[in-house]
């Protein structure tokens, strides 16, 4: 079945719009959002009627082109769809009806040919102005039924259209229509026939694109596009600040979710520090032309998925769903931390036998944690000398390094790999260093355990 996503507002009530074609309704789209539904709802098909105008930035064209370079098909009328439409049909947009043919042809050009002033959602999109579309289209039906002629339409659309579009009213424009010389009473006889005669030419497009939409096959042709859309830092803004996501059945910006951590996490300027040198990296490796293999992507997902026992597909899908995040933007962060990786364990390469060792103890210290270490170390290394003078390790062969991790890592919660990328990456020399150090802390805590008789050495 196809999945529709529907921005829609004055130019018909959304209840008619439910009679005629079941969707996801949403209000008049602003900028953002046709990227926010692309993510959110994954629909084969956005139909973009109205959006706004002034009290927030309008609907960006990049926008459209990011929902038909991920395969939706975006149909536009009525509004600003058909005004989108016509700007946007050479990359794939489909504009429907009246008003996007006049836009198309270049009969109309201007935006407020379409824009109306109108109440909130909760008055049913009240309107305050009348649309110069919709004047258009009447005063051309009074023409037809000869209730003018055709230089008094010409005169009255020229009044209508002479009127800020936030005032254009039928009464606006007859009062101007009478200072300008134009009878009373042909005035009365006009106001009538509007009453009675009015054309509503965005519901009548908003109505052809619902059907429209209705009457195409099920399942739609997935949409092909003939581009590659360039993704300037605009775009980006859109994308990583103001798209919205929805959270507990509401609309969070993610730059909210920013904000909000920023003046709440403790932590935030440790995460945010390190999240500044991930993409600091990436540039880096940019500059020194470092790439990753497919198999190196694979062990950092592994290590990943390890980390947050995400064994399962299923389990990794609903993730990716908390985290509000596509496969296609994880694998690429996967991408960036095993390229961190390759460029770390390249420096550890530059620092032969120091390995890891300044650029650790420095951290501990910029954390404020190296004295904690540091005096546990000292404390272990009291406990082996004062228990364990003759200490060898060949006199524990009998332990296997596997049995030392485990109870290493259940002692303490500290996960141990036995990957020799691991063991590298942890600043050993080898195997045997890690073995000798987890060695080291199972009989401290065995000296700990029974202070009285510790077990004997051999």
């Amino acid at each position: 079945m196809k999945k529709i996503v529907i921005f829609l507002g004055p130019s018909l009530p959304i209840a008619e719009a439910r009679e005629i074609l079941g969707a996801i309704y949403l209000p008049p789209a602003k900028q953002s959002d046709l990227i926010s539904a692309v993510q959110t709802y994954s629909p084969d098909i956005i139909g973009l009627i109205d959006g706004v105008f002034l009290t927030y930035p309008s609907v960006w064209h990049k926008e459209i082109l990011y929902a038909l370079e991920q395969g939706v098909a975006v149909y536009g009328a009525s509004s600003m769809g058909a005004l989108r439409a016509a700007e946007t049909e050479a990359f794939g947009m489909v504009g429907v009806g009246e008003i996007y043919q006049m836009y198309a042809t270049g009969e109309l050009i201007d935006d407020d040919e379409v824009v109306m002033v109108h109440g909130l959602e909760e008055t049913g999109y009240r309107p305050f102005s009348e649309p110069m579309v919709n004047v258009r289209a009447t005063f051309h039906r009074a023409k037809d039924e000869s209730i003018i002629n055709d230089d008094l339409y010409k005169q009255l659309t020229a009044i209508a259209k002479s009127i800020y579009f936030a005032e254009r009213t039928f009464p606006a424009i007859f009062r101007k229509a009478i200072a300008a010389g134009i009878s009373p009473e042909k005035i009365d006889e006009i106001a009538n026939f509007v009453n009675q005669s009015y054309v509503n030419l965005k519901r009548q497009d908003a109505i052809l694109l619902l059907e429209t939409l209705r009457d195409l096959p099920d399942p739609l042709p997935k949409f092909q596009p003939t581009f590659t859309l360039a993704r300037n830092q605009f775009f980006s803004n859109l994308y990583y600040r103001d798209r919205t996501v929805i959270r507990n059945e509401t609309n969070v910006p993610l730059g909210d979710i920013v904000g909000y951590a920023a003046t709440h996490l403790p932590d935030f300027n440790d995460i945010n520090f390190h999240a500044s040198n991930r993409a600091l990296v990436q540039i880096l490796a940019e500059i020194l032309g470092v790439q990753v293999s497919p198999e190196d992507v694979d062990k950092e997902t592994r290590r990943f998925c390890s980390r947050y026992s995400l064994f399962q597909e299923e389990q990794l899908t609903a993730w990716l769903a908390e985290n509000d995040m596509t496969l296609e933007e994880f694998n690429q962060l996967m991408m960036e931390m095993a390229r961190c990786r390759r460029l770390q364990n390249w420096l550890l390469t530059q620092k032969s036998y120091e390995r890891n060792t300044k650029i650790f103890l420095d951290e501990l210290r910029l954390q404020n944690r190296y004295q904690e270490c540091a005096d546990a170390a000292a404390t272990r290394e009291q406990i082996i000398q004062e228990y364990y003078p003759n200490f060898a390790e060949e006199s524990y062969n009998d332990l296997p390094i596997s049995q030392l991790a485990i109870e290493q890592q259940r002692a303490t919660g500290c996960r141990i790999s036995l990957y020799e990328e691991w063991i590298r990456e942890a600043g050993f020399l080898g195997t045997e260093f890690l073995k000798l150090e987890l060695l080291r802390s199972h009989l401290a805590r065995k000296a700990i355990q029974n202070p009285e008789s510790p077990p004997s050495e051999g």
